[in-house]
């Protein structure tokens, strides 16, 4: 008995089938919607230079094939129209007798700030430092002695000078700095307090006029002094327990250095004041 029936009618089955299919097939891709023209394939023309095809940009403030553009006139401003002068860094422009002294000396010492990593113990720098005016504070009275470095505020007077610092530790966003004074040339005849005071020797002067030891500590020595910066003066002292706090991004001239035993020499001076624990109000330590 022949269940699956003879091979001719099952070739024939299997051929019928596969005509089926593959005219559904065909039904299906004339169906089917054509392709974009412009994801269809293009054929390159390799004799034209490869730029040929590139759009033609236009220069933002034109040149002479094209205009510039409205955005570049917009701006044209912005870039020809000239810096007005600044009258506090133009008081050199003035003739002598209609300068102000404290603007001249504002052009003279504009200065630039310097990163964090370029400080070094030892630098001598000049940057401006604003104070109370003391004098005001101590005797009780708004009104000081007419002096070109006092300005009035509303908070009272305030005392703005250039002053020479001597660079003695960096820290994150600042660096301690330690200023030197003359005390309007007396030096340290009127403080009752000189050893917490060192001077400073310029090795550009020479012997007989460089050397002024006022206290008991050996003065310090510069090493090296940029162009242009005057003779220190004999009297000028560094306040030793008077270090100031100051931003990397302040502006500064930088006068010079101290040889490498003078910073040494300042920094053991520093911490020998320096407290090494600190007291409540009973005098007790806190640990």
């Amino acid at each position: 008995m022949n269940v699956g029936g003879s091979s001719s009618e099952k070739s024939s089955k299997l051929t019928s089938k596969f005509d089926s299919k593959r005219s559904s097939a065909q039904e299906n891709h004339q169906k089917a919607p054509p392709i974009p023209e412009q994801n269809a394939w293009k054929t390159v023309d390799h004799t034209k230079p490869r730029t040929a095809e590139k759009p033609t940009l236009r220069p933002l403030n034109g040149n002479r094939h094209s205009p510039p553009s409205a955005a570049a006139n917009s701006r044209r401003h912005v870039y020809e129209t000239p810096a007005k002068p600044n009258s506090l860094y133009k008081q050199s422009l003035l003739p002598p007798d209609q300068r102000d002294p404290a603007l001249v000396e504002v052009e003279a010492n504009k200065g630039k700030s310097f990163l964090k990593a370029q400080y070094k113990p030892g630098w001598i720098i000049r940057g401006l430092l604003h104070e109370q005016d003391y004098n005001a504070t101590s005797t009780g009275s708004n009104i000081t002695v007419t002096d070109r470095f006092r300005s009035d505020t509303k908070f009272g007077p305030v005392y703005t000078k250039y002053r020479k610092m001597i660079v003695l530790a960096m820290f994150e966003d600042h660096y301690l700095a330690i200023p030197l004074f003359t005390h309007n040339g007396n030096g340290l005849a009127y403080k009752s307090r000189p050893d917490e005071f060192i001077g400073i020797k310029d090795h550009r002067a020479r012997a007989e006029e460089g050397l002024l030891q006022q206290s008991r500590h050996e003065p310090l020595v510069t090493e090296a002094i940029n162009s242009g910066i005057h003779l220190f003066d004999v009297k000028s002292t560094a306040h030793v327990t008077y270090a100031l706090s100051r931003k990397y991004d302040l502006p500064i001239i930088l006068e010079g250095q101290l040889t490498r035993s003078s910073i040494n020499r300042l920094i053991r001076l520093f911490n020998q004041f320096a407290p090494t624990e600190l007291k409540d109000r009973q005098g007790k330590v806190i640990h």
